[in-house]
């Protein structure tokens, strides 16, 4: 599954699954997310470890998805975002998601892109219900949330956490 797109403002875009051999693209990725970003993605100003890092890459394919976005900066590949699915350990068909891009690219249309390209695969994959859960405060990802069409909700247990679901089927 190879898919380009082009941004508003020409730059072409490459979505592909991830693999083990993107092991030092993740972790440029990852190192050159900001503090802000890498929280929001997190929920924690912790930064992930080499060997989370190689988790990131090296993913089982019956379990799980991994998208990346890259663009081509002075001839050499760059990772510009990143969505991905794990589904549950059980036959419910869910799986929860979640996405990062790279700070330049917020804003720009790749989160709707490539989110969309995530469901798309979920959806041939069988996953039947999609969730994820973000800071509240995270007006991006709730706008990116909606604007694809899952519901959102205030977690019970916390006021800082807003969950989002979307039924696939």
């Amino acid at each position: 599954m190879l898919e380009t797109w082009t941004a508003a403002d020409g730059t072409v875009v490459t979505i592909r699954p991830i693999g083990a051999t993107d092991l030092a693209l993740e972790e440029e990725f990852v190192n050159g997310l900001s503090a802000a970003t890498g929280y929001q993605r997190l929920m924690s100003t912790r930064r992930p470890s080499l060997d989370e890092i190689r988790r990131f890459t090296d993913i089982d394919y019956e379990r799980e998805l991994a998208l990346i976005a890259t663009t081509s900066v002075r001839g050499r590949e760059r990772q510009i975002g990143v969505a991905r699915y794990v589904k549950g350990t059980s036959a419910s068909g869910d799986a929860e998601f979640a996405i990062v891009l790279s700070d330049d690219w917020q804003g720009r249309g790749l989160g709707t892109k490539l989110l969309a390209s995530l469901l798309v695969a979920a959806k041939s994959q069988g996953v039947r219900r999609m969730f994820g859960t973000t800071l509240t405060v995270n007006s991006g990802m709730l706008a990116l949330g909606q604007k694809l069409g899952f519901k959102l909700a205030l977690d019970p247990r916390s006021a800082t956490i807003t969950n989002l679901t979307l039924d696939l089927t």
